[in-house]
């Protein structure tokens, strides 16, 4: 599986290609992620015009798993809006029909994709850029939405040791990103930005130290937190230590 970026990303537009130094501030998220559950009826993420005075308008669509662009099941709305200046907008996601179809026992992955259109330019040799916004978007069917809002799933996954590299295994019906393992004073034994291990799958990957017996795991929670977890290896098997033991 391939690795996904959480940084914004930017695509194409050049309007002049001269060189020049104006630039001008954009449209950001209030979030890097978002969730909608079977029981909501819409979820929203919060649009920000930077920019004190430039208007923009923000194209909003959703792709699925494979970055290919949906309109069903999930659809966001207004898939193109004006924000002045300091003001705000929202992207509100909602379902259609076809959702019945995804799985009822794990998530479901999709992306919001929210681009920045500026206003054309008043200035001779202006290049100007149109930023691209890609968050994770889950769907999360009724069964498994957690009892608690602090609910902790990630300390199920579990670890093997291979020689030079281990595979991540996680049992539970959530997507999990990892953003690295470490030990020691934060010295880290991961070289990636992140990962994402899909429900009940497992994942490989490389580490610095094999022989590794304790370490830390860095994960994404709902809300874009980045916690750690401390686990301890028993022969080539590593899990999570108690959450009293947490910390």
């Amino acid at each position: 599986m391939s690795m996904k970026k959480f940084n914004r990303c930017a695509v194409a537009a050049v309007v002049f290609s001269m060189f020049c130094g104006y630039a001008q501030a954009g449209i950001s998220l209030d979030r890097t992620r978002l969730i909608i559950t079977e029981k909501d009826m819409s979820s929203s993420a919060n649009l920000t015009n930077t920019s004190p005075e430039v208007p923009f308008l923000a194209q909003s669509w959703i792709e699925d798993a494979n970055g290919q662009k949906i309109t069903s099941p999930l659809v966001v709305l207004p898939p193109l809006q004006r924000i002045n200046g300091g003001q705000k907008g929202i992207a509100r996601v909602t379902k259609t029909d076809g959702i019945s179809a995804l799985p009822a026992d794990r998530e479901s992955l999709f992306y919001l994709n929210v681009r920045e259109i500026p206003p054309k330019s008043d200035k001779p040799n202006v290049l100007q850029l149109a930023m691209q916004t890609r968050i994770k978007l889950f769907y999360r069917p009724t069964a498994i939405i957690p009892d608690k809002r602090s609910a902790v799933w990630q300390d199920q996954m579990v670890f093997e040791k291979r020689g030079s590299s281990m595979t991540a295994q996680n049992p539970t019906p959530y997507y999990i990103t990892i953003l690295g393992l470490s030990k020691g004073a934060g010295q880290k034994i991961t070289d990636f930005p992140g990962i994402m291990v899909p429900p009940k799958s497992s994942l490989d990957f490389k580490v610095s130290d094999g022989g590794v017996s304790e370490f830390k795991m860095m994960y994404v929670n709902d809300y874009g937190g980045h916690p750690e977890l401390t686990y301890r290896c028993s022969g080539n098997t590593c899990k999570a230590l108690p959450p009293a033991q947490q910390g």
